[in-house]
């Protein structure tokens, strides 16, 4: 395996039990058994890192989550991905000085959306759908990543339902 995929399994792995501040890059290099060097090939920061292996995981998944066949088969794709890697996604979000991060997950939930409205024949054009969508986006990442941060308690499902119910009518019409 590349060093820098190291590094990112490394990451991921001390994520599941620390937050970005209780990990140190001593640690991260322990982990994935590479040199200092290596780390700052790729990387300035442990934070870099975090955002690296952080769009590492949803790129996988990407595919899959944007050829779903509605909107909400594709939230509840991307749902059961934060699932499977609770953790990291928890104590990312429990981490201080994510900003990056929060601008990266919703420019990647902006793109899908705009891709299934335009996918949908809505027009982007259009300011009211571009003001819901923003709505959307904004006020829905902050509510994924407090309900991550808090360990997903409200099923999966209900979840669904909130977010189906919270949907502002000119773009919900393109979505089902």
């Amino acid at each position: 395996m590349d060093p820098k995929r190291q590094l990112g399994e490394a990451v991921r792995v001390l994520l599941d039990d620390h937050t970005i501040e209780e990990i140190t890059v001593k640690d991260i290099l322990a982990k994935a058994g590479v040199s200092r060097y290596h780390f700052y090939k790729f990387f300035h920061t442990k934070e870099e890192l975090v955002e690296w292996e952080y769009l590492h995981i949803l790129s996988a998944h990407a595919r899959d989550i944007l050829g779903s066949s509605s909107w909400s088969e594709a939230l509840y794709k991307k749902f059961l991905v934060y699932q499977t890697h609770l953790k990291f996604f928890q104590h990312v979000y429990q981490s201080e000085n994510i900003e990056h991060i929060r601008q990266v997950n919703r420019r990647f939930v902006r793109d899908a959306y705009r891709m299934m409205l335009r996918h949908a024949g809505a027009s982007l054009d259009n300011p009211h759908i571009l003001f819901a969508t923003e709505m959307v986006v904004v006020g829905g990442e902050e509510m994924t990543m407090r309900w991550i941060a808090d360990g997903m308690k409200v099923p999966i499902e209900v979840m669904l339902v909130l977010f189906q119910e919270s949907i502002p009518v000119c773009i919900s019409q393109y979505f089902y």
